[in-house]
């Protein structure tokens, strides 16, 4: 089997802690050729710490010299659509990183260009590839909850992660720090309720000594045809978070993508002995878990969200079969992100009126 050849453009954190070493887990398949960043430094200091062979500071220069199969995006959104397009109309295939653009009219522009070249596009949704979160879609699809009505996600992420850095890019997208995180709790909700016709959202400012962020706590619905996900964001905490409930007519999931735990319970009765039996339940469940995660990581078999991702891109391209996610997925996450986008600005201008 022919390798596939790839390239990353953008050598930030997400470049070197998630996607290199995805790509460098499944050399079999791929061979990372080249790092391309506007700072040419930052490329070379990249390249040589991961073993890349070549460094690049012009995107055009890479793609006609190394002529790569898959090209990563990882870089800022604002630059996804016009890299993409770039990439594609050289031929290659591309992987983007979350979201894919920053309008639906973007990811309709990359669509076409990837229909134009015939190549394929992957987004990366990274937390649908969590091992909780795979199992909890299957067992919701196989009827192991019995019919769907609805979920909640909680998120919190650190405020000295982005919130507290004035020149973060992050602080800079539209919405504020949700720019960035924001794309999970939508895609996610989309794995389960599609499509979204509506969304209300309250966002709170509640440290004032970062002005330059609009708010720390989001509380959002996301509202489908027959269920809604109810979502709390916050960044005024030195914690991390990330957990979903998923509500079933017969049970409950209660999954926990850092801990790789998954839960099923159910409440049917406020009695003593069949709460006492649910917590029994539940507490066995949560030390199996545990001890797969242990075990995977003991045996060296834990697989990253991106591993995943890559891996299965990878095949992708190399069966002819359907991207991991493919491009109309990223493009329904966009345009829900901006609905939410649109009502935060109304409520930030509302509130400074």
């Amino acid at each position: 089997m022919k390798k596939l050849k790839a390239a990353i453009i953008g050598s930030g954190l997400i470049a070197k802690l998630k996607h290199i070493p995805a790509f460098h887990k499944h050399r079999d398949k791929v061979h990372l050729a080249a790092l391309c960043d506007v700072n040419i430094e930052a490329a070379r200091q990249a390249a040589s710490a991961a073993g890349i062979p070549t460094a690049y500071a012009d995107v055009g220069e890479m793609l006609a010299k190394e002529k790569p199969d898959i090209v990563d995006i990882c870089t800022p959104p604002k630059t996804h659509a016009k890299l993409a397009i770039q990439v594609m109309q050289a031929g290659s295939h591309v992987l983007i990183e979350k979201p894919m653009a920053q309008s639906v009219e973007e990811c309709d522009a990359i669509i076409a260009a990837a229909r134009e070249n015939k190549v394929k596009v992957c987004v990366a949704h990274s937390d649908l590839f969590y091992y909780p979160f795979i199992e909890a879609r299957k067992l919701v699809r196989e009827g192991a909850i019995g019919t769907f009505r609805g979920m909640r996600i909680f998120l919190s992420t650190p405020t000295d992660y982005i919130t507290s850095k004035p020149d973060h890019w992050a602080n800079k997208l539209p919405g504020g720090v949700f720019g960035e995180s924001g794309p999970h709790i939508v895609y996610m909700t989309l794995a389960f309720i599609n499509p979204i016709h509506h969304v209300s959202v309250n966002a709170m400012k509640l440290m004032g000594e970062y002005p330059w962020s609009p708010f720390e706590d989001y509380r959002i619905d996301l509202v489908g045809e027959k269920a809604a996900s109810s979502v709390t964001m916050n960044y005024a905490t030195k914690q991390w978070m990330a957990r979903l409930e998923i509500l079933g007519e017969d049970a409950t999931l209660l999954v926990d993508l850092e801990a790789m735990s998954l839960v099923k319970y159910r409440r049917e009765r406020l009695k003593p002995v069949p709460i006492g039996m649910s917590l029994l339940s539940e507490t066995g469940q949560l030390l199996k878990s545990l001890a797969v995660s242990g075990l995977r990581y003991t045996t060296g078999s834990l697989r990253s969200t991106h591993d995943f991702i890559i891996d299965g891109f990878a095949d992708s391209i190399i069966n002819g079969t359907e991207s991991p996610v493919p491009a109309g997925e990223g493009r329904e996450s966009v345009r829900v992100q901006n609905m939410i986008v649109e009502k935060l600005g109304a409520g930030r201008t509302k509130a400074e009126s």
